[in-house]
């Protein structure tokens, strides 16, 4: 019932009334229902969280591979500009971040690495 109630609201509908069913729980089943997540054997099992979880993975990844290619830059001695910095951490196409990377190791501005 409450996973066809999630599915029928919009995302942020959705999120805010999981919160409150979690809050609402006693405090013995929300301790169950918590450590159960914790343990990392628990499958979300609506498209929601789904996609939620699949989000932070992709966020987490573009900006470990932002800061891998900053540290590139940093290591050959590159300066890079405020701007320049701006464009490489608003980037979320980690195929375009990949292909920085690669470049960033035989460039020498990130001019030349933009082009």
């Amino acid at each position: 019932m409450l996973r066809a109630l999630l599915d029928a609201l919009d995302d942020d509908q959705a999120r805010l009334y999981s919160d409150f069913v979690l809050m609402a729980l006693p405090p013995a089943a929300r301790l169950s229902l918590e450590t159960m997540m914790e343990t990392g054997t628990y499958e979300y099992q609506s498209d929601f969280a789904r996609k939620y979880v699949a989000e932070g993975r992709e966020e987490g990844r573009a900006e470990g591979e932002t800061k891998a290619l900053l540290a590139v830059l940093s290591a050959r001695g590159i300066d890079v500009s405020d701007d320049a910095r701006e464009r490489i951490s608003n980037c979320a196409d980690i195929e375009q971040i990949e292909a920085w990377i690669r470049l960033a190791v035989t460039v020498d501005s990130t001019d030349a690495l933009f082009a």
